[in-house]
């Protein structure tokens, strides 16, 4: 009699049991056989990791796009770095050309010099245009002052060093020198 008896609490339990073991089977089947009065977490589950699934998506997407946004940068920069230093070699020519004499060294110079700047203008750097110009801060460093009458205030009478730009973000500034107008 005692045998067969169980108590009120295992009872409970074992409900509970059935319950945990109908989901686990059901939820380890391809679909779902659960009937209406069974709890089944498989539709829950399926949610979850179909969240989870579009979350690892999105992250994989972010990290594609800052990978080949780094890359580019990292492309940008090395270019930048490298007309850097090339510039210093176009002021020579500037200079070279000043101190030449013969006509065919001075052709010679003047080749080398426009195939320089063409090719720099292919990677997107381009010469600003300082003399006659009003006075940029944004593009100009004015060196120097004069007072010259038949010109306008704050405008570039002569240009010191060239400067450049590279993708239209100035690289090197203009050296100028500025007329100023005096006071009377």
């Amino acid at each position: 009699m005692s045998k067969n008896k169980q108590k009120p609490e295992d009872m409970q339990s074992q409900p509970k049991q059935e319950s945990s073991q109908q989901q686990k089977e059901c939820c380890s089947q391809d679909q779902c056989q659960c009937n209406e009065t069974q709890t089944c977490n498989c539709k829950d589950e399926a949610q979850q990791y179909l969240a989870l699934a579009k979350q690892v998506q999105a992250d994989f997407e972010n990290f594609r796009r800052h990978a080949l946004n780094d890359i580019k940068e990292a492309r940008v920069a090395g270019q930048k770095s490298v007309i850097e230093v090339f510039l210093p070699c176009l002021d020579t020519f500037k200079e070279a050309k000043k101190l030449v004499t013969d006509k065919n060294i001075l052709s010679g110079i003047e080749m080398i010099e426009d195939k320089i700047l063409h090719s720099l203008e292919q990677l997107g750097v381009k010469k600003i245009e300082a003399v006659g110009q009003k006075f940029d801060p944004h593009l100009f460093e004015a060196v120097a002052s004069v007072s010259q009458p038949g010109v306008d205030d704050d405008v570039v009478v002569q240009e010191y060093q060239s400067g450049y730009t590279f993708n239209d973000k100035v690289i090197r500034y203009s050296k100028v020198i500025v007329n100023k107008a005096q006071n009377a």
